[in-house]
């Protein structure tokens, strides 16, 4: 009769431990579960939160350098007559790393490390409407090393209300940068699925001259994506508010649908929304589970400026 050879009990640990990571990896490249959706969210979120914020700091560091360019002396389209697809392109550029620079300055532009980089010759945006035809492959502007694919649509235009100045005209630009959470997997979809059985996996931000990045449509009203705490006022015996909620009711618990485009940006949301009517990125319905402010965060006037704000919960674990 013919031994035959069985696993070591070593042996056999170490091949389900390495079935079990190709399994989470496959789970969270192949479909957008509930699951991992508020992980990959915040992983987007986060990585284009720090890079625009690196970028500002870069123009800061510049503005006052002899032989610098004037283009990088700014954030990407804070510049007089500049076109909104050329702003594009270079916030394309500073977003992500070339893998084959082409010389020593571009070596030393982007930080989102890349495996696909079209923000060159090649450079397409998407439209802001944000159809699912757009996302096509020879549309992306790049796709990162986690395997996310990036979506770049022409600079945009805003203008809000300044309550804190006399109603005063405030105009801002940005960027809607829509980003593919599980690669070329389906369902490619950026369009709002109102029964909520099926995640959608392109989500859009918004990218301001300033540097922030705020989170709009869709996943800021689906706590599948991400929650935010209100945070209050330092003079307030509690640091945050104590139950987690979507983005969209935190803002309103915050401010109250009031906006302070000088004072505090996570507060222009109405203003977004209405500029943002007609594309994927509009939140169609929705009922909020908070009607007014926070107890700890109510104004005696409009014109008072805010004393609360949110804080975007983490998401770093899967």
């Amino acid at each position: 009769m013919k031994n035959l050879k069985a696993f070591s009990i070593p042996e056999l640990l170490i091949v389900i431990g390495i079935t079990g990571v190709i399994c989470a990896m496959m789970l969270t490249v192949v479909k957008p579960t509930d699951k991992y959706l508020p992980y990959a969210y915040y992983n987007a979120y986060y990585t284009l939160a720090t890079a625009a914020y690196n970028i500002k700091e870069d123009a800061r560091d510049l503005q006052n350098t002899e032989g610098a360019e004037d283009v990088d002396k700014a954030f990407p389209g804070d510049m007089e007559n500049v076109d909104s697809t050329t702003a594009a392109k270079e916030l394309c550029r500073k977003l992500a790393t070339n893998p084959n620079p082409a010389n020593e300055e571009e070596n030393k532009l982007g930080y989102l490390n890349t495996t696909v980089y079209n923000c060159g010759a090649n450079f397409k945006t998407v439209p802001i409407k944000g159809s699912d035809s757009d996302f096509k492959k020879e549309n992306m502007a790049f796709r990162s090393s986690n395997s996310m694919r990036y979506f770049i649509s022409p600079m945009q235009k805003v203008t809000v209300k300044d309550p804190l100045n006399g109603n005063a005209d405030v105009e801002l630009k940005y960027f809607l940068v829509w980003v593919d959470l599980n690669a070329e997997r389906g369902p490619n979809t950026a369009t709002w699925n109102s029964n909520k059985k099926k995640a959608i996996d392109i989500v859009p931000f918004i990218i301001l001259m300033d540097g922030t990045v705020l989170p709009t449509g869709f996943p800021t009203t689906d706590s599948r994506y991400l929650t935010a705490h209100v945070q209050y006022s330092a003079s307030n015996t509690e640091q945050f508010s104590q139950s987690p909620r979507p983005y969209y009711d935190s803002v309103i618990a915050a401010f109250n649908k009031n906006e302070y485009p000088v004072h505090d940006v996570y507060s222009l949301f109405s203003s977004f929304q209405k500029a943002l009517k007609g594309t994927a990125a509009e939140i169609k319905s929705y009922t909020p589970s908070v009607t007014g402010f926070d107890e700890k965060c109510t104004l005696e006037s409009v014109n008072d400026a805010p004393i609360c704000t949110i804080v975007i919960d983490e998401k770093k674990k899967f």
